[in-house]
């Protein structure tokens, strides 16, 4: 079962226009409630925010170093929110990391300041 901050690599598909694209690294932000309600749920989509190794000029951005198996430096956009279904993500690979507590917070946090 997937969990809240954990980071997959996800299929994003073909970009379009300003949409992002390919196969990249995202952030499961979708509460554990629904994670665990995905095995049985008619609709399998999951809330999830990308992570880009370019440095994008922006307030709503959280760095995220190497770790574990993400090589690179990232930065999570939490200005890219998005809901996809479950087997875009690839759980079969593994978990790449997990945001800490106050990341994840950071995250939340700059989610709720574009409301």
């Amino acid at each position: 079962m997937i969990a809240q901050g954990e980071i997959y690599l996800v299929d994003f598909a073909k970009k379009y226009n300003s949409e992002i694209g390919k196969i990249r690294p995202a952030v499961i932000l979708q509460n554990d409630f629904f994670n665990r309600a995905l095995e049985v749920s008619k609709y399998r989509s999951v809330l999830v925010v990308p992570l880009t190794t370019q440095e994008i000029q922006t307030e709503y951005k959280i760095e995220i170093p190497p770790r574990d198996r993400l090589e690179k430096r990232s930065f999570i956009l939490a200005t890219w929110l998005c809901t996809l279904d479950l087997n875009r993500i690839q759980i079969d690979k593994g978990v790449i990391t997990k945001l800490r507590p106050d990341e994840l917070q950071a995250l939340k946090a700059k989610i709720c300041d574009l409301m």
